[in-house]
């Protein structure tokens, strides 16, 4: 319901009326605005629980804060990666790859894709930055399938190519053209995004097309 925009940003979440309108008692639908909270789509407050505003100013604080923690993570991954962590990475790139080669399965190929840095940031051995990256990719998961539906022809590719770069760099143990091939990375996402998000407050009007979910969250919580 909230990526469909059926509640909007800024909206408060009523128990009752949203456990009417999915036929469910109150209980579970409070259950899952926990879990809306972890994921970055609804905050807290004194008044109760209310969707995230999805403003370009936020986007720009998560991506430089993601900037700063996953720079820092490669260059560790690169040198502390065993063989059989190398070999998990560079299966995943396999499977990204195989995924591109299918119709209709971008969605896919981008939730392995992060995991592919979520792995980055386990390798390092700083289980603090780990966590940190982790906590913070949660609360970009809507600013990322925003960027996605937006992003132009042939960003996928180019995506995929920096995801091979930085395998190949962790590999050769080159931590320093690790770090800056992701750094590029993790800008061009955000500049993509933080366009899309300028030109949506300077319209007032945005809505996300229907199909785009996220994985461990069901349609009815959202």
């Amino acid at each position: 319901m909230i990526l469909r925009h059926e509640l909007r940003p800024g909206e408060k979440l009523i128990d009752r009326t949203l456990a009417a309108q999915l036929r469910a008692s109150r209980t579970p639908v409070r259950e899952a605005f926990g879990r809306l909270e972890e994921l970055g789509l609804v905050e807290k407050r004194d008044r109760g629980y209310f969707v995230v505003e999805m403003s370009s100013s936020r986007a720009f604080d998560l991506y430089q804060l993601r900037e700063i923690l996953e720079v820092a993570a490669v260059q560790l991954a690169a040198e502390k990666a065993t063989q059989s962590e190398l070999k998990e990475f560079r299966n995943i790139v396999e499977k990204v790859n195989h995924l591109r080669t299918l119709p209709g399965r971008r969605a896919d190929e981008v939730r392995v894709g992060m995991m592919l840095h979520e792995m980055i940031a386990r390798v390092s051995g700083n289980k603090e930055l780990h966590q940190a990256l982790v906590r913070v990719l949660s609360q970009m998961v809507t600013f990322m399938w925003v960027e996605v539906l937006h992003e132009p022809q042939g960003a996928s590719a180019g995506s995929q190519d920096e995801h091979e770069r930085i395998v190949k760099c962790i590999e050769m143990k080159d931590g320093l053209n690790a770090a800056e091939i992701m750094r590029s990375h993790i800008r061009a996402g955000r500049e993509r995004l933080t366009a899309v998000l300028r030109a949506r407050e300077a319209q007032s009007s945005f809505v996300l097309p229907l199909g785009y979910g996220l994985s461990g969250i069901s349609e009815q919580q959202r």
